[in-house]
């Protein structure tokens, strides 16, 4: 698999190898896996949890959207590891241009150029409002 990751992170540079990416994207995935884990499982109805602290619909809403996130990110880490292995890493998911490095550096999941997650991010902020 280490020949294959190579060519896929062609002029990437040398400050990212195809290896220790792999390594970091894992270890971001692990470390989620058990924070997921050591929150436990969400309330369902407050019958299952009797025994619990008083519980408000803020803290409800409030572990919701963690494991959202934390879910969200899992599966970004997955789709990097996917892109590591099928030649499209470092490659834009919308314009198809080469994410800089400094990108790639800061989040290694990115998918997007800055360019198009700029773009992403203002399409999801008009529809907010």
């Amino acid at each position: 698999m280490e020949g294959v990751l190579l060519q896929t992170v062609e002029g990437l540079g040398e400050s990212l190898f195809p290896g220790e990416l792999w390594e970091l994207l894992q270890a971001e995935k692990e470390s989620i896996t058990h924070e997921i884990i050591a929150d436990g499982p969400l309330r369902h109805d407050a019958a299952s949890f009797i025994e619990c602290e008083p519980w408000d619909e803020a803290d409800e809403q409030m572990l919701r959207r963690h494991r959202c996130l934390l879910e969200a990110r899992l599966r970004e880490l997955n789709d990097a590891q996917d892109r590591l292995i099928d030649g499209g890493f470092g490659l834009c998911s919308d314009c198809g241009k080469r994410i800089s490095e400094k990108r790639l550096q800061a989040d290694p999941a990115a998918s997007l150029c800055l360019a198009c997650q700029q773009l992403a991010e203002g399409e999801l902020s008009e529809r907010g409002h």
